[in-house]
């Protein structure tokens, strides 16, 4: 079934509607999740959010190695596709995982579209689990999520008014998100055109440079 081709008013019935199991993934045969993108595009969604049967993108194998060549650069020990759960039994596995004296940090690589509650969700579960996260996304994820994320700003802390010093990027406080790029020289791009290498953007979240400052994740 092609989710483009059902109207609207019968998509978000059915998203109402249907039980768990009703409609499958045709690439892992697992049940799906039936989503509307913040563009009003319908689709459909794993529910594990993964694919189980799809391979790791060169993106997602690009991007952890570069995390963890950085980390082991700095001295530090990083590990990959690490299991855990939360106090209230909510399993999660971090891309990147690796801890320094006071603090276990959390390395989140998001190549695909991903609602913000999702987000929001995972974020909220490394918390309780006390695990810092912190999201590298591609381009076209950031440009996305921004979106969504603007629209919350603004309503939640601006009461819908535009403030004079703008809102930068339009990320939120309480989630990290940067920019990966893996093609040529491997850099994270954040803020409002701001770029580092790999290891200078870990060593600000180490130090304390990385901060969110008027709408944007930003070093220095």
């Amino acid at each position: 079934m092609d989710a483009a081709t059902i109207p609207s008013a019968e998509w978000e019935a059915l998203k109402q509607s249907g039980a768990l199991g009703d409609f499958m993934m045709p690439c892992c045969k697992t049940p799906a999740v039936l989503k509307t993108s913040i563009n009003g595009i319908p689709f459909f969604a794993h529910l594990s959010e993964e694919c189980a049967t799809a391979p790791e993108t060169k993106w997602h194998k690009a991007g952890k190695a570069a995390v963890l060549a950085a980390l082991e650069r700095m001295g530090i020990e990083g590990r990959e596709e690490v299991p855990g759960r939360s106090p209230s039994s909510d399993k999660w596995e971090a891309d990147v995982l690796f801890s320094v004296p006071g603090r276990t940090v959390v390395i989140e690589l998001q190549r695909s579209y991903q609602h913000l509650r999702d987000f929001t969700r995972r974020q909220e579960r490394y918390a309780a689990s006390a695990v810092e996260c912190h999201w590298l996304v591609r381009k076209e994820t950031f440009i996305t999520l921004g979106k969504a994320t603007s629209r919350l700003l603004l309503k939640r802390d601006f009461g819908n008014v535009f403030p004079p010093g703008g809102i930068g990027t339009g990320m939120l406080p309480e989630l990290p998100v940067a920019m990966l790029e893996t093609e040529g020289v491997q850099s994270v791009n954040f803020g409002i055109f701001k770029t580092a290498p790999v290891s200078t953007w870990l060593a600000g979240i180490l130090n304390g440079a990385y901060q969110y400052r008027g709408g944007s994740w930003n070093l220095g």
